[in-house]
């Protein structure tokens, strides 16, 4: 597939067709990562952001027990669960 570079400021931009762009998964506004590789131009998907909420599911109490190992208690502190 060809396409044609077009200047940008003083940047060269580079209009994905809508097939290839549906094929990498890449939608208008969202960041990509490029690189260069000899003669190669290599465009992908950047990895999405994660969210707090994202990262704790399946978290409890039980689980963070069980992740780390905390140590006998000291004093009145309660560490386990």
């Amino acid at each position: 597939m060809l396409v044609r570079l077009s200047k940008w400021g003083n940047s060269l931009g580079l209009r994905l067709p809508k097939s290839l762009a549906q094929q990498i998964g890449v939608v208008a506004g969202q960041t990509v990562s490029v690189t260069g590789e000899g003669d190669r131009l290599i465009v992908r998907a950047a990895p999405g952001r994660w969210t707090l909420e994202d990262m704790l599911v399946g978290m409890t109490p039980k689980a963070m027990s069980e992740a780390f190992e905390w140590g006998r208690d000291q004093g009145r502190e309660e560490v386990g669960g």
